[in-house]
């Protein structure tokens, strides 16, 4: 997380009840009940003090004063700490209270906290996942720390959350055997209006040839383009158009070029830019890459594991090959390779039940 930019502070106090007083000084500073600042704000109960400095928490507190200048005690302490956040994170922020270390204390929010807010009333931990509705808004969100053990030390603390704008491309998978055709689906997720959307990726073009783009809707139009030992893929949507949740917008077709070895190719996003309708960029992208496995003559595994479900290997070969399924619970030469199962290929991609019951255990799978 970073801090806002151009963090204010937005300060309320109650009048005091003493005939005398004229006017009000607030003070200010990065640690509690020591100011390094002050303003005079005259005889108003409120003020807005900023800009204040980045990834900074400030604390604040009031004094009141007569037409001679005398002033009050301090009134009870505010705080404020100023991030950014973006849409899909969870947030989670520890609240201040290094003033009040020792003393039982208990936290709560106040009730125009944002939907979905929580805070731990006993450790202070505010929690939040804003989610892509609250995407380019700023919240004030008020903690109130309550010391119970002296109760005049009680104070609120403000964080102000800045949540950005978000994109995000997802490039799907496709497991394909040399020599044959296969497809990779392109995703996006938006919180505003996109119009254009522009990336590029690392393409193994010794490996997969004629790379070609499929559109789908609401997609327009696109493009995809060797360049620079990549592919730059471009997409254009209609005006006002949004993608609250992820949406296939195109496929990627390629054709697997024959008489290549086996291999898992990754598919790193190397850069993504988006354009709204208003012609600004987005300010917070993400991307996820693909993947294409390519079966050759030789047979791949890829081990599987889930709390519950077992260990399994998916096994990657070409249907109707024998393989052989082997094991060995120790790697230091001379290593023993003993069979664990016969196996015929029915499809390219199959899933393999195996032992669970060794901690340890190796598997290496050959064709017979």
């Amino acid at each position: 997380m970073t801090a806002a930019a151009q963090v204010t502070a937005r300060l309320t106090w109650n009048a005091s009840s003493d005939t005398n007083v004229t006017g009000y000084n607030v003070y200010y500073g990065g640690a509690s009940r020591q100011y390094t600042n002050s303003i005079g704000v005259g005889g108003v109960t409120n003020a807005v003090i900023g800009p204040l400095a980045e990834e900074t928490v400030y604390f604040f507190a009031a004094k009141s004063h007569d037409a001679a200048g005398n002033e009050s005690p301090f009134s009870n302490e505010a705080a404020l700490c100023g991030f950014t956040v973006v849409p899909t994170v969870f947030v989670q922020q520890s609240v201040l209270a290094t003033n009040l270390t020792g003393d039982q204390l208990s936290f709560s929010l106040t009730s125009d906290a944002p939907a979905g807010a929580d805070i731990d009333a006993t450790n202070g931990v505010f929690e939040w996942g804003p989610g892509l509705e609250y995407a380019s808004t700023t919240n004030v969100v008020t903690v109130l720390v309550t010391d119970n053990s002296n109760p005049g030390l009680s104070f609120a603390e403000t964080l102000l959350i800045k949540v950005t704008d978000y994109l995000e491309l997802g490039v799907g998978s496709a497991t394909v055997q040399t020599g044959q055709s296969g497809s990779l689906p392109l995703t996006v997720t938006a919180s505003d209006t996109l119009t254009n959307l522009q990336m590029a990726m690392a393409w193994p073009a010794d490996r997969l040839g004629t790379p070609t783009l499929s559109l789908l809707p609401p997609a327009v139009g696109g493009s995809v383009q060797a360049q620079n030992g990549g592919l730059v893929v471009q997409l254009q949507f209609p005006p006002g158009q949004t993608f609250p949740e992820a949406t296939t917008v195109a496929q990627l077709n390629f054709q697997a070029q024959a008489g290549m070895s086996s291999a898992f190719l990754n598919l790193r996003v190397n850069g993504l830019a988006g354009t709204k309708t208003d012609a600004s960029g987005f300010s917070n992208v993400g991307s996820q890459g693909g993947e294409v496995v390519m079966v050759g003559n030789n047979p791949l595994l890829r081990p599987q594991s889930a709390p519950g479900a077992g260990r399994t290997l998916t096994l990657f070969g070409n249907p109707g090959a024998n393989y052989q399924l082997q094991f060995t619970t120790n790697l230091i030469p001379p290593v023993v390779w003993q069979p664990a199962a016969n196996h015929q290929q029915g499809s390219v991609t199959e899933s393999v039940p195996v032992d669970d019951s060794q901690p340890v255990i190796y598997y290496r799978v050959q064709q017979q």
